[in-house]
């Protein structure tokens, strides 16, 4: 009898316990808990590791480690569904962190980021990647808190992890993610790490990402920044830096992001052109269309527009041009802009285009206007000096007159005082 008892006193005791380790909202938000596969450049398996969502539209966090040198990676989730990484949003490899984004559905399971840091003393619990329908948690005790940045955290615990809990969240009572587990330098030892979660949200991609270090070694597509005069920069940056397909890809994404955004659309067109077939010449077209049609400023957008078909006829030579694209069209374009809103950079390019055309009275007409303006410039003179000059009849005094305009205006005298100094190194 005294047996019998023993072994039910133990079962309440270990039932005890589990109730104890494993709080009520475990069992849903161990959905949000997934493993990740990633693959080299050959699509050889590379790492695997943990990783769970931070929000419902599919951004989650991982370890960087788990990230650098893949060439693309797939998550499993609890339910045991594959799923691509779609773009990295975000890396840190001195904090071993990573903010990535994958498909999301209605069912997409998040774990939500404490509004406030643990505390010294608090009990926190992790919870594993696992598709068993009941969840298990760890429980371990916070020993220190660091902070690294605005509202972000490191901590210090009391727990024994290993390499299987690596990028598992830390959870708080209250069902919140404080952190994810970090690697340990022993699963033997009794003190563990991670790093907060509300630092892992705040990773983004900035107009100069395209030049970090950390993100470049990671071969999965990257997210843009999250305003678009900042992703504009990003396209900026990228177009001296990528192949014109890796190119054509980042452009698509940022349309993708946004659609209304003329400038993306000549962006793209421009980069079509630079094939030089007429397959990406009928992409560029349509661009150039969209382009006009989703424009808030029609003026600029026609003035690129002009500009990038004027360069474009330019290039060509004695080349048969692609559809209607000629001097002509895009004479007509700027005349358009002009007639909305009459800009000297406008009437610049009107010369510009008449000057190609050599219609030269009526470039240099359109010069004279500019010159008269208030973006007047050494070059603005100069291009009026060189038209009148191939003006049958014109009087060479009148030439000499706009190349003194061009040089007093390109020439500024710079008074420097001398730098003394004495032998002894006095000034």
């Amino acid at each position: 009898m005294k047996k019998v008892l023993l072994i039910l006193a133990c079962g309440i005791a270990a039932q005890i316990s589990y109730a104890q380790a494993t709080p009520k909202w475990a069992d849903k938000a161990k959905k949000a808990v997934f493993s990740i596969v990633t693959y080299d450049k050959d699509n050889k398996i590379k790492n695997t590791g943990n990783g769970f969502y931070i929000n419902e539209n599919g951004t989650a966090l991982s370890d960087y480690t788990l990230f650098e040198g893949a060439g693309r990676a797939v998550i499993i989730n609890a339910d045991s569904k594959e799923l691509p990484v779609l773009r990295i949003q975000g890396a840190n490899s001195m904090y071993d962190i990573v903010k990535f984004n994958t498909e999301a559905d209605k069912k997409t399971v998040a774990l939500k980021p404490a509004s406030q840091p643990a505390s010294v003393g608090e009990t926190v619990y992790l919870l594993p990647y696992s598709t068993q329908k009941a969840a298990t948690c760890q429980t371990g005790t916070v020993t220190k808190v660091d902070t690294i940045g605005d509202k972000a955290y490191y901590y210090t615990l009391a727990m024994t992890t290993n390499e299987k809990t690596v990028s598992c969240p830390i959870m708080n009572a209250n069902g919140e993610v404080l952190g994810l587990i970090q690697k340990n330098a022993s699963d033997e030892a009794k003190e563990s790490y991670a790093i907060g979660a509300t630092y892992g949200a705040s990773l983004s991609i900035t107009a100069l990402s395209i030049n970090d270090m950390s993100l470049n070694k990671i071969g999965i597509k990257k997210g843009l920044p999250e305003t678009e005069d900042q992703a504009l920069v990003y396209l900026f940056m990228a177009s001296s830096q990528q192949s014109q397909d890796e190119y054509v890809t980042t452009l698509n994404d940022f349309l993708e992001q946004y659609p209304n955004s003329a400038d993306g659309y000549v962006r793209r067109a421009t980069t079509y052109m630079g094939f030089n077939d007429d397959e990406h010449n009928a992409l560029a077209d349509a661009d150039l269309k969209k382009a006009l049609e989703v424009a808030t400023n029609k003026g600029e957008t026609q003035y690129n527009i002009a500009k990038l078909i004027y360069s474009y006829t330019i290039s060509l030579g004695d080349k048969k041009p692609y559809g209607d694209w000629s001097y002509d069209k895009a004479l007509s374009i700027i005349h358009d802009a002009m007639q909305a809103d009459n800009q000297p950079i406008y009437t610049q390019l009107e010369g510009d285009i008449l000057f190609a055309m050599k219609k030269y009275p009526e470039a240099y007409a359109a010069y004279e206007k500019v010159n008269q303006s208030s973006i007047a410039s050494a070059a603005t003179f100069y291009s009026a000096a060189k038209t009148k000059q191939l003006i049958e009849g014109t009087d060479m005094n009148e030439v000499i007159v706009l190349m003194d305009s061009a040089v007093a205006r390109f020439t500024k005298l710079i008074h420097r005082k001398p730098l003394l100094i004495s032998m002894n190194g006095q000034r």
